[in-house]
């Protein structure tokens, strides 16, 4: 797995106490599907990096990506998620593009992207999909 980092806005002002309850995990239902069999599997997400950046604005960084994980998360310590934005992943930044923007990767991007697709090869893994 790998780091996702994402920026989240929230419905209230965030507490101290909770930014902790996300570091160091809480328990979410997330629904799955494997061999047309949907069923829901419920347990602990790992502990994760989360800081109180605004407000009402967290940055959460995750080494798991289950489906609409931070949302539950967040619905789990009282929030309701009111943006949501994946700003890195694998050391990959937006930092400095806009919306619609976008930039060559740089060699040590493309390096790092090289590497990840051929570990998935190696291990003939799938690309993961994220729906947050």
């Amino acid at each position: 797995r790998h780091d996702k980092k994402y920026i989240v806005e929230v419905d209230q002002e965030v507490r101290l106490e909770d930014v902790q309850r996300l570091r160091d995990g809480v328990v979410i239902s997330t629904p799955v599907q494997r061999d047309r069999v949907r069923r829901i599997i419920t347990a602990r997400t790992l502990p994760c990096r989360a800081d109180k950046v605004g407000p009402r604005t967290l940055e959460i960084v995750l080494q798991e990506g289950r489906n609409r994980q931070i949302r539950r998360m967040l619905d789990h310590v009282g929030y309701e998620v009111t943006a949501l934005h994946r700003v890195e992943v694998m050391g990959l930044s937006l930092h400095g593009l806009r919306r619609g923007e976008w930039m060559p990767c740089s060699t040590r991007e493309m390096d790092v992207i090289q590497r990840c697709l051929d570990a998935g090869a190696d291990e003939g893994e799938g690309v993961e999909s994220d729906e947050d």
